[in-house]
């Protein structure tokens, strides 16, 4: 699921191509949403949402929360250069899943674009591991001459290992290999350097084009709140990094366990357990109520909370619903944005939203 612009979309995965900056006037189109809570419109080509054909590419599967925390970061991270206002959101359209994926690889005699080392015929803790996981583009559009889009700003955001899985023989038993923080952050920065030379190089790319590089570190794959960005880079021109500019997020699940002694989030914490004890006590069919909490230097800067009920009826989803969007404001911050998944039986049924600052909406998803 694509979170763009406070809409929802389902990824057709269809393969798509672009050979030019700009966007034909005949087949694409926004969705001009208001964009006044501050998310991106996005672009339809021939009636359809535009995919890319390379998102989601990983050398080995990733868990949905890794996944899900990467695309959300790269999408804040973005709003603080290219504004929600003047640019369009388009996924990425100039990094083919064929160059994706001999990116992702190995380096090799057969397979010099890898970006992964080489490897070095060892299957214990000295093996070569894949430090780098995955790559995601995002393009942003500026509208001219009425549906014509030019590529304005680029997002790149590089997903690295700290645990590395693997076999040692094909079918064999699972092993993992730990991967240094200092490590990670090296050889980010070496891969990091060379996409962007190769961004550089690439003709359908104007030379002085903004790109964005974003550095993740993946969660464990165990993690039921995803990974976090550590740094990024603003190129405006050239081909050379500069200065990194580090950044303090984390990811945080409530409720805390006991063993989890970080003071980061113990109020935020005590208050979805209020909040998660109140709606049990008026509707006690409740199966679980969980949250990924998302921290910038220590502060609270939003909140993905999930609740599963084992009842169905429309009545008592409506219900519920609205009572979840009444009692809310009474324990979370009403500066941060909110969003709350309401599912019975594991099917998504409602979401209840809200932006920073700005009042509870409810979106129905059954249908009669």
């Amino acid at each position: 699921m694509v979170i763009v612009g406070a809409l929802y979309f389902f990824n057709s995965r269809q393969p798509v191509s672009t050979s030019s900056s700009s966007s034909s006037p005949s087949s694409v189109q926004v969705i001009n949403q208001n964009n006044q809570q501050g998310e991106y419109r996005s672009v339809i080509s021939n009636g359809n949402y535009l995919t890319s054909s390379a998102r989601g590419m990983t050398v080995t599967t990733e868990s949905n929360f890794n996944a899900q925390s990467f695309e959300l970061s790269l999408n804040e991270l973005s709003k603080r250069f290219f504004s929600t206002r003047r640019y369009i959101f388009q996924e990425g359209q100039y990094l083919s899943s064929d160059l994706l994926s001999s990116w992702l690889d190995r380096y090799s005699n057969s397979n010099r674009s890898g970006l992964n080392p080489p490897d070095n015929g060892r299957t214990d803790d000295s093996r070569n591991p894949y430090y780098l996981q995955s790559i995601e583009e995002n393009d942003f559009m500026n509208q001219v001459n009425g549906s014509k889009l030019n590529l304005e700003g680029m997002t790149i955001g590089l997903a690295m290992n700290r645990i590395d899985h693997y076999t040692r023989t094909p079918g064999g038993p699972e092993y993992t290999q730990n991967i240094s923080r200092a490590e990670m952050v090296a050889q980010g920065r070496t891969a990091a350097a060379k996409v962007l030379r190769r961004l550089r190089a690439m003709n359908q790319i104007p030379k002085n084009l903004p790109i964005l590089i974003v550095m993740y570190e993946n969660a464990p794959e165990d993690s039921l709140a995803g990974g976090a960005p550590y740094a990024y880079y603003l190129s405006k021109s050239g081909n050379t990094i500069g200065n990194w500019t580090n950044v303090n997020f984390q990811n945080i699940v409530f409720p805390k366990s006991d063993t989890d002694r970080s003071p980061i989030g113990t109020q935020d914490n005590t208050n979805f357990v209020n909040f998660k004890n109140e709606i049990q006590n008026f509707f006690p069919n409740i199966s679980y109520a969980t949250a990924q909490a998302h921290y910038e230097n220590g502060s609270l800067n939003g909140l993905n909370i999930n609740i599963n009920t084992s009842f169905y009826s429309v009545s008592e989803i409506k219900a519920f619903a609205t009572y979840i969007s009444e009692t809310a404001p009474k324990y979370f911050n009403n500066s941060i944005p909110i969003r709350i998944s309401l599912s019975a039986s594991n099917q998504l049924m409602a979401v209840i939203t809200k932006d920073a600052n700005s009042s509870y909406r409810i979106i129905y998803l059954y249908s009669y």
